[in-house]
């Protein structure tokens, strides 16, 4: 018989899986060049673009550590981006974004109340939280995420080297259900510095691109969750239409691992139990491909495929496929 900790343990393995995967999609929804065509040559005063981008996810267990990874469960993560970009100044952008996500979880469940059915074996929360909608039904559910709104400053050195830092603060658009396997995000605030340098090899069609963020969150209970991200991209430009690009990226946080979280929750019924997809620690690396389609002139098609590569308290991601939209103006 297993022991009231490791039950715990599987348990809250089970339900941070949500938050978790949510990270890689997030980070790149942010503002900022969309494209490696946007990065290399940024627009003049009074233009910048508009974006719509997709990502499904696909989620299948949780991986305690780089050699371990918990049968918890599975389900899809679908995320819908809307974002614009606009350079108010030859060296000036502003940037603007939200997602709409809607995901799906097969397994145990998050309970606010005993009273959904799936709920009424299962320990009990201490107080209830009936405010929070329980959402693991087995079933989609969609609303808005988190606003980003930042500003970014666009230099070059050395004639043909772009350097970008800027400035983006994510907020909750509205205070959506993050106690649930199906959850939107983590419901937290988030200001994110970072720097970006982008560079064309002379006389080749190779660039590459790195970025480096340092997210300061919110305080939940007793911590916060602020990471490191590094971001590395290398693409080709075959032709004027069509770049093929490697990337990876890559993030160490703050925050809980599972194992010391789950002694924590008093067997699931406290508030380290209702708080801990916003306290536990995620830390992961990933890689991919990706293809970008320039045409009609202001247009790019861009399309992604990535997957988990390393991985520490965080959701086994099975692979993640995207799409983008950028019409520039």
């Amino acid at each position: 018989m297993e022991s009231a900790t490791a039950i715990s343990f599987r348990a809250l393995a089970c339900c941070t899986w949500i938050i978790l995967a949510l990270a890689p999609s997030l980070a790149r929804a942010g503002g900022g060049p969309e494209t490696a065509e946007q990065a290399l040559n940024p627009s003049p005063k009074g233009h910048g673009s508009f974006s719509v981008g997709y990502q499904q996810t696909y989620v299948n267990g949780l991986r305690t550590n780089d050699s371990t990874v918990l049968d918890v469960g599975e389900g899809t993560m679908r995320s819908l981006h809307l974002d614009v970009n606009y350079f108010v100044s030859d060296t000036w952008s502003v940037h603007a974004g939200i997602p709409f996500v809607s995901n799906v979880f097969h397994g145990s469940p998050h309970c606010p109340t005993t009273a959904p059915p799936q709920c009424r074996n299962g320990p009990a929360l201490n107080p209830p939280h009936p405010e929070s909608r329980f959402q693991d039904d087995g079933r989609y559910h969609g609303t808005w995420q988190d606003w980003n709104l930042g500003v970014a400053w666009h230099t070059t050195m050395r004639g043909n080297y772009l350097l970008t830092p800027s400035l983006t603060v994510w907020y909750p658009s509205h205070d959506y259900v993050f106690f649930s396997n199906a959850a939107p995000g983590q419901g937290i605030w988030k200001v994110e510095p970072s720097i970006e340098l982008a560079h064309q090899f002379d006389f080749t069609n190779l660039y590459y691109r790195a970025r480096y963020s340092y997210f300061y969150t919110e305080k939940v209970l007793d911590t916060r969750l602020s990471h490191h991200r590094l971001e590395l991209e290398l693409g080709y430009f075959i032709n004027d239409r069509l770049t093929l690009r490697g990337f990876t990226m890559a993030k160490k946080g703050q925050g809980y691992s599972l194992a010391e979280l789950g002694p924590l929750t008093a067997g699931r019924t406290n508030a380290y139990w209702y708080h801990h997809d916003q306290l536990a620690k995620h830390n992961f690396a990933e890689a991919g491909i990706g293809v970008d389609y320039h045409f009609g002139g202001s247009y790019t098609l861009s399309a992604a495929w990535h997957e988990m590569i390393w991985g520490e308290s965080v959701i086994n991601f099975r692979h993640a496929f995207e799409m983008r939209l950028v019409r520039d103006f």
